[in-house]
């Protein structure tokens, strides 16, 4: 396959995949960890390629889980509150 024919992933069936999922109770941590993975390299590539930072979550995604995943990525990192805020003022804020 040459580069010109390059096959465009699907993605409307990995974010409905990714959704069963989100409702499935036996999921084992390792395949958590590494769906989070994957997908913070994508969202890094895409602020990268895209020149600003994109919005990350879809409007239905509460509050309290979006705080419990950035909390969990700042402790995944050694980071704290401190450091985040230096890097809270790098990014560009969403209307």
């Amino acid at each position: 396959m040459s580069p010109s024919e390059e096959v465009k992933p699907d993605t409307t069936t990995a974010v409905a995949l990714l959704e069963q999922l989100a409702n499935t109770d036996n999921l084992p941590a390792d395949d958590v960890r590494g769906i989070i993975s994957a997908a913070t390299r994508l969202y890094a590539q895409a602020c990268t390629q895209a020149g600003y930072e994109l919005p990350p979550l879809a409007p239905d995604v509460a509050t309290t889980d979006a705080m419990m995943l950035a909390c969990a990525l700042l402790r995944s990192q050694d980071l704290t509150p401190f450091d985040m805020a230096m890097w809270f003022s790098r990014g560009a804020r969403h209307s």
